[in-house]
């Protein structure tokens, strides 16, 4: 048995478990309301916080925290992160499998020397440290017009609800790019996002448990269950998602459905979200006009069960929209 206490978004909490199941509880994380696991040593773990919440991890408090944590959506990587007192010894990385991931818990559990050696950890950064970057490199006040087309690009993309802080930040400032260079450097966009990032926070504390934006991913992963490609926020554009989705799918898979980054920020600034489908055919091409609608109402179908209204009239070459739609999804926790 681990010496350890560990806690789960589905409010499991048990400890002194083995790492058997340890890694079975690691292996399952991904679906909706069973996204992360907070692990801490049984000598520490009383009367500490739970560090998903914000009491241990917001960068805000003054305690002596030791965690280790992790973070697993959908088919997506492993956000893993430990923390070794404040919030200066916070420290993130993406792992791509379950089994890398119960490796380094248990090795961190057991308190083995190098237990994070090999890994390119990164300093977790939280928006408590915006005051001190800006006296570290103040730098020149941006033109107007730029900083209300910056604000804007990046209140769209954390409305989307799929990028981390950081991400945004880059794509920010990667927006700008022209002529081998950008006007809005990625400290000053860290600061745009981090401002409007901590006001969307606030905003989350007043929604209701269920959105319209985890209906959405109720419905993707119940057909991703059924053998049905279901991908959110797949691809930068529709001809890229069309081309790359049948190297997403698993064996035994019959149909697809996503959609792409564009439908996203449609639905982030208030329209429908389309979606689109098919049917797998053979050698990655896509299947007949019958198998496509057939899908078709397969998606329709996973949308009513999870309470969306979805539009569409049965043709195989109409995108299904559904509205009406208040898209809004939680922010990802690191």
């Amino acid at each position: 048995m681990l010496p350890i206490t560990i806690n789960t978004e589905s409010g499991e909490d048990r400890s002194h478990v083995s790492a058997e199941e340890l890694a079975g509880i690691i292996t399952r994380l991904g679906g909706e309301g069973d996204r992360f696991a907070v692990v801490e040593r049984t000598e520490r773990a009383a009367g500490a916080g739970d560090a998903k919440s914000g009491e241990a991890g917001d960068g805000t408090e003054s305690g002596d925290d030791h965690y280790i944590q992790t973070w697993h959506e959908g088919d997506g990587p492993y956000e893993v992160e430990y923390r070794e007192g404040t919030a200066e010894r916070h420290f993130g990385v993406r792992m791509e499998s379950a089994g890398e991931v119960t490796a380094v818990f248990v090795a961190w559990a057991r308190g083995e020397e190098g237990w994070a050696d090999g890994y390119a950890w990164e300093r977790v950064r939280f928006p408590a440290d915006e005051a001190e970057e800006a006296e570290e490199e103040p730098g020149p006040g941006l033109d107007p017009e730029l900083l209300a087309d910056a604000e804007a690009e990046a209140g769209r993309m954390i409305r989307c609800g799929f990028g981390t802080a950081e991400e945004i930040t880059e794509a920010v400032s990667d927006h700008f790019h022209a002529d081998g260079g950008t006007p809005l450097s990625v400290p000053a966009a860290r600061r745009i996002v981090r401002r409007l990032w901590r006001e969307r926070l606030a905003e989350q504390e007043c929604w209701p448990e269920v959105t319209d934006a985890d209906r959405v991913a109720a419905a993707f992963a119940a057909l991703n269950g059924s053998g049905v490609t279901a991908r959110m926020h797949f691809a930068c554009c529709g001809n890229c998602a069309f081309a790359e989705i049948g190297g997403e799918a698993a064996e035994g898979d019959h149909g697809f459905v996503f959609f792409y980054h564009d439908d996203t920020r449609h639905a982030a600034d208030g329209g429908g979200l389309l979606l689109s489908y098919g049917a797998h055919g053979k050698d990655g091409e896509e299947g007949g006009d019958e198998a496509a609608a057939a899908v078709g109402r397969e998606v329709v179908a996973a949308l009513t069960t999870a309470g969306l209204s979805a539009q569409w009239d049965g043709d195989p070459d109409r995108s299904i929209r559904v509205e009406p739609l208040d898209w809004r999804r939680r922010l990802p926790a690191a």
